[in-house]
Formats: structure tokens, C-alpha cells, sequence
């Protein structure tokens, strides 16, 4: 059975989350704006990341661009980049360095998108003479505009670096919410306002309901969610069966269930 999930899940605010746990390392280094305005007209970037100390370095695959100050635009999961989004995204850069005043040589700019963008790296490339590098997996170079660019292609980021933004999505595994789990609970202690991973089970509750039964950092941080009373009451045998018949929906092998929801096999059987 086809695996139902909400529509317009709001990732902006879990991707400004995102980028922060990303660059963990570099915490001091950096400061993190979101909606940050051009002027008192309604022009905003999605996110402005500023180095605290001019000529810091970020030794970050996502950041190895860096300077002083970076601008990032995000695109939700199924939401592409043309060409008119990526002109008005480098104009605010300009903007911004106009109105502050920056130099132009202190910008970056930066784009997350999931959808690969086939079209906008060709029009970069044939209508405006761009060189277009990769740089490392999910990661494009922007060569020949005002500033340095890049493009990142958030799910072909290596799973081990970039796990954050890679899992800033829908579908993901078992084993993606496991690792997005553990990784974000040894950053950050258990907040009432979990932004990043409130959108993540929005956006992958059955999954996340299934992970509960392989992973104990799951199950407490899942529970402390549901406290705010959007997802779980309690996790009993009523739940258990819930989920075993929503896995058993989407064909899951009898012993898989078993397993991950911890109820007798002839229980399981008798679901079907």
C-alpha cells in the first residue's frame, strides 16, 4: 500500500536547523540568520551564515566556499530551481551588498535543492557561459558569475557528512532515521521546540513509528515528541498492532514485523 504523507511539510524552518547542525564544528565560528531582510520591502534570503571572524576556516565540505558572508536559498523536496529563482537569489546577493555595504568579494552564495537541476545547469552553462564542477558528491560549482556559487544537491551528499540536510525529506529508510537520530540526539539535548525533527516525522511517521521498535535513542526521542500530543499517546500493545497492521499493508515480510514490533507471530498472522 502506497505509504500516505502529508503535504506541504514546512522544511524551511527544519533546513535553517539543518545548516546549523552541519556546520556543528564550526559553531563559534559562525552566525546564523534566517529570513534575513534586504530592506524594509519584503525581500528576505532564506538564510545568511556569517563568519564571526573575518577569514575563519570552515573546513566543511558544504563550506570550503566560504567567505565572510554566504547566502543560502532552499528548495523544498519536490520543488525545482529555474533559472529566474537562481537570477533572483544572486540579485539579492547584490542587494545585499549594496544596501550593507559588502564588498561583492566577501559573498557566497549557496543553493539546497533535492530535485536535480538538469535544466538550470544547462541554462548556466549554454545561455550564460558558466563553467559548471563538481566538487565532491551532490555538490556543484558555479563558475563565472558575480560570485562563487554552489549548488547543492542535498541527497547525493555523503550519508556520513551531511546527514542532516541528505535527510531534510520524506521516504527516508528505517536505517535513515536511526542514524538522523542518534547524530542529531549527541549534538543537542531533548528541547520542548524540535524543529528539524518534528518535520521529519511529519513527514515519515510510519517509519518513524517502525524505527521505535529497532532503536531505543528512537523510541525516547519519539516519545518525548509525542508529548506535545501530535503523534503517540503511549506506546502499547494497541500501537504495536496499529503498526503491524500498517507494515503488513505495505507487504512487510511476517518475520519483519515480528520483529520490529515485538508481538507473538501467530498475533501477526492473525492481522492479515
Amino acid at each position: 500500500m502506497k505509504n500516505d504523507k502529508p503535504e506541504n511539510i514546512l522544511w524551511h524552518d527544519a533546513f535553517f536547523e539543518a545548516l546549523q547542525l552541519e556546520f556543528h564544528k564550526h559553531k563559534d565560528s559562525l552566525q546564523f540568520i534566517q529570513n534575513h531582510p534586504l530592506s524594509k520591502e519584503a525581500l528576505e534570503m532564506d538564510v545568511l551564515v556569517i563568519k564571526k571572524e573575518k577569514g575563519a576556516v570552515i573546513n566543511k565540505n558544504i563550506g570550503k566556499i566560504f567567505r565572510d558572508y554566504n547566502v543560502f536559498e532552499y528548495k523544498g523536496e519536490k520543488t525545482s530551481l529555474p533559472d529566474r529563482d537562481y537570477n533572483k537569489v544572486v540579485a539579492y546577493a547584490l542587494l545585499y551588498s549594496s544596501f550593507t555595504p559588502i564588498p561583492v568579494s566577501d559573498i557566497t552564495v549557496s543553493f539546497s535543492v533535492t530535485v536535480h537541476p538538469r535544466d538550470l545547469l544547462k541554462y548556466l552553462q549554454d545561455e550564460r557561459g558558466f563553467t559548471v564542477e563538481e566538487a565532491g558528491c551532490g555538490i556543484y560549482y558555479i563558475r563565472g558569475d558575480a560570485f562563487p556559487v554552489q549548488i547543492l544537491e542535498s541527497k547525493l551528499l555523503p550519508p556520513d557528512e551531511n546527514v542532516f540536510l541528505r535527510n531534510l525529506r520524506s521516504n527516508l529508510s528505517k536505517e535513515e532515521v536511526i542514524k538522523t537520530t542518534k547524530a542529531y540526539t549527541e549534538l543537542k539535548p531533548f528541547e520542548k521546540k524540535n524543529v528539524y525533527l518534528d518535520r521529519l516525522i511529519q513527514a515519515n511517521q510510519i517509519i518513524f513509528e517502525e524505527a521505535v521498535c529497532m532503536s531505543e535513542e528512537v523510541k525516547q526521542l519519539f516519545f518525548r515528541v509525542a508529548e506535545k500530543g501530535k503523534w503517540f499517546e503511549e506506546r502499547d500493545k494497541k500501537t504495536s498492532i496499529e503498526i503491524a497492521i500498517r507494515m503488513l499493508r505495505r507487504n512487510r515480510p511476517i518475520e519483519e514485523v515480528v520483529e520490529d514490533t515485538g508481538l507473538p507471530y501467530e498475533t501477526v498472522i492473525g492481522l492479515r
